[in-house]
Parts: structure tokens; C-alpha cells; sequence
């Protein structure tokens, strides 16, 4: 057997033989494909919350709502008398369009008088606003030509002269957030989260477990309270991690000027908790698991799928209930959801507010198992050392 060949056996075998590595190799990445194969099973955005104002209040008008109510890409959740109260209900994150019947709709088409209606979009997904523009012409011109065969069958008109009793309703439409549709402004924060993610979970993962490794962590937990090996542990990634989120977007908004519109230091809030977030799920990790290897894999599992599953990108009314739920249960999507309101959107604190609680109570429970997990560690530790003495 060549020297190759002999190696090549060895590798193969250890392949099989470590536990660890066959998951690795095997398992997870069905896991992961099986994961986004339900992730995208609906294939298309459907069901975008939209709300409605019909000021003409005509049977044309009632057409265009029927219209756009049959079509599956919206979902109509209500109707307002004023564009001024649908605007609020897309800044307010109620609705991701609003369609905007004006007066005299009706009156104007019958009389051969240019007609428009309007249609706008919340920006700031751009899934769901080019789903929207394309979706929305589609209807209003639909509707326009079933008008025009009416007109043409009530005066039996065809031909050249049907011609002049075509209906014209212009579709125009009004982007908020991101009117460009710029990827750069889209994409660039989503993965500039998962990025500084990764390696805070990565980090503080490796942290506990490298001491288990070099037989240090009985010791430190038998001489040390819980939040002094916490505090230790966590605070030097904290500082790392803030200082390195300051860095990146100033980087991002600054160097290669990413356009935004709130208030950095609110950025800066969020990114706070998500950090203190993370560090914590990452700390209970490597309480978990008796080796840097299997933290690691661990903390991959999570950080990896977590920028898709966040809802930055596929929103959550588009994925099944169970994909959906493992989304809202990491710290990425709130995160994420933090800086579309404050960067994009340019609101204040007011409005993350519930991402800033559900980010403080991920962190509260992870470190309550991570101290359920050190106070039984360190009652074994107790009990084994007079049986030491003993021996």
C-alpha cells in the first residue's frame, strides 16, 4: 500500500470513527438545507399587511379593492380616510403598503381625464417592496382594461373608434426608506450584524471550554463566585465587541457612505443589549459542552442560519410558523429589526423598545442557566474533594 493510500484510510476511518466530526460532515448540513428548503417552501412573498384609502368611494374604485384584495400578494388589514393615516399605520410598522384611491377617480376616467392611483410601499425589505411594485401594476392595469371592455361593450364600439374609449389609469407608486432600491443600503447592515455576531459567539463560546480543556475550570469554579467568573469572562468580549460594532458602522456609514437616518448613538443602545444578548447565549454554550470543539459547533449552528431566519431579508409573514418561531427566538432578528427602525427608518428609541426587552430577557435567561449549570458543577466539585482527601 503507497503512502498515500495508507493516509488516505487513516483519514477516512477517523472520519467515521469521531462522533463529533460525523455529525459535522453529515448531519448538519442536511439540517441546515432542509432548514431553508422550508424556509422558502411558500416560493413567493404573499399576505403583505395593506391598508387602504378610498376617497372616491365608486364602483371603480370598489374594483380596485377587490382587486387588489383577490390577489394573494396583499392582505388587506384595514381602511383609513386619509393618506396621512395610512403613512402612519407603514411608519408604525402596521402596513407595508397602502393604496391610495383619490376623489374623483371615477369622474375623471368616464370624462377621458388623466386618472392615477397611488400605491406606497415601506421600503425597507426589499423583498416585500419589489414583490409589491410589480404585484400592484399588475392589478391596477387589470382593472383599467376591465373598465375599458366595459366602456366598449356598453357603446359597441370596436375598432378605431373603440380605441378612443380606452381607460387610462396610471399606476404610480412611492417607495419609503429606501427609494433606490439600493442593495448597498439593504444588505450591507443585515450582514454587518451576522458578521460581528459570529465572532462574539465564537469567542466567548471557546472561553469556558479552553479552561475544561487545560483542567483549570474545577478550580476557578470551586474559588470563585458565579458572577466573577461571569463578569470576567464576559466583560473583555463586551468591550471588544461594542468597540468593534462602533468601528463597523462607522466604517459602513462613514467610509463608504451608507446612507441613514437616525441617531447613532440609539444604534449604539441596541447594539449594547444584542451584544450582552449574545455574549450571554454564547457563555451558556460553553457551559454546556465539555470541549472548544463542540462549543464551536454549537455556536456555528447557531450564527450561521441566523441572518436568513432573521426576517431581515425573507419576512416572517412569508415563512411556515415553526421556521418562524425558531427566527424570533434569536438575538440576530432583533438586532436586525433595531437597526432597519432607527438607521432606515430613522426612528428613535421609542420604537425598539421591545427589541431591547426581548434582547435583556434572552440575556437574563442564559445566564440563569448558565448558574443552574454552575452550582451543580460546583456541588460535584464540593463532594468529590473530601472523597479525594479521602483516598
Amino acid at each position: 500500500m503507497s503512502q498515500f493510500s495508507r493516509l488516505f484510510w487513516i483519514e477516512w476511518k477517523k472520519l467515521f470513527a469521531d462522533k463529533t466530526i460525523r455529525k459535522v460532515v453529515f448531519i448538519v448540513p442536511i439540517v441546515y438545507l432542509s432548514l431553508f428548503g422550508f424556509l422558502y417552501s411558500q416560493e413567493k412573498v404573499t399576505h403583505i399587511p395593506t391598508v387602504v384609502v378610498d376617497a372616491d368611494q365608486t364602483e371603480l374604485s370598489r374594483e380596485l379593492y377587490r382587486g387588489f384584495d383577490a390577489d394573494e400578494t396583499f392582505g388587506i388589514i384595514g381602511t383609513v380616510g386619509t393618506e396621512a393615516e395610512a403613512l402612519k399605520w407603514i411608519d408604525e410598522g402596521k402596513a407595508n403598503i397602502a393604496l391610495i384611491i383619490p376623489a374623483g377617480l371615477e369622474q375623471d376616467v368616464k370624462a377621458g381625464r388623466a386618472a392615477e392611483v397611488l400605491t406606497v410601499i415601506d421600503g425597507s425589505n426589499m423583498m416585500i417592496s419589489n414583490t409589491a411594485v410589480r404585484a400592484s401594476n399588475t392589478v391596477v392595469k387589470t382593472v383599467a382594461a376591465g373598465a375599458t371592455l366595459k366602456k366598449l361593450e356598453a357603446k359597441g364600439s370596436w375598432g378605431e373608434e373603440g380605441m378612443a374609449l380606452y381607460t387610462g389609469i396610471d399606476f404610480r407608486y412611492r417607495v419609503l426608506y429606501n427609494p433606490t432600491f439600493s442593495y448597498l443600503s439593504f444588505m450591507v447592515f443585515g450582514l454587518a450584524g451576522t458578521v460581528l455576531q459570529q465572532v462574539l459567539f465564537l469567542g466567548v463560546a471557546l472561553s469556558v471550554s479552553q479552561e475544561k480543556e487545560q483542567g483549570t475550570w474545577q478550580t476557578s469554579i470551586a474559588t470563585n463566585s458565579f458572577w466573577t467568573i461571569t463578569a470576567s469572562k464576559l466583560l473583555p468580549y463586551l468591550l471588544a465587541g461594542t468597540l468593534n460594532m462602533f468601528l463597523g458602522f462607522t466604517l459602513l456609514l462613514k467610509g463608504f457612505g451608507v446612507p441613514y437616518s437616525g441617531s447613532t448613538v440609539d444604534l449604539m443602545v441596541v447594539a449594547t443589549a444584542f451584544n450582552l444578548a449574545v455574549l450571554s447565549v454564547g457563555y451558556m454554550i460553553s457551559y454546556l459542552f465539555r470541549d472548544q470543539l463542540q462549543s464551536t459547533q454549537i455556536a456555528m449552528l447557531i450564527a450561521v442560519p441566523s441572518f436568513m431566519l432573521s426576517g431581515f431579508t425573507w419576512p416572517f409573514l412569508s415563512m411556515p410558523p415553526a421556521v418562524a418561531a425558531i427566527g424570533k427566538s434569536l438575538p440576530l432578528t432583533y438586532f436586525l429589526d433595531g437597526v432597519r427602525e432607527i438607521l432606515t427608518k430613522g426612528h428613535g428609541l421609542s420604537a425598539v423598545t421591545e427589541d431591547v426587552l426581548v434582547l435583556a430577557f434572552m440575556t437574563l435567561v442564559s445566564l440563569f442557566v448558565a448558574y443552574l449549570i454552575y452550582a451543580f458543577q460546583k456541588r460535584k466539585t464540593a463532594v468529590s474533594a473530601p472523597e479525594s482527601s479521602l483516598g
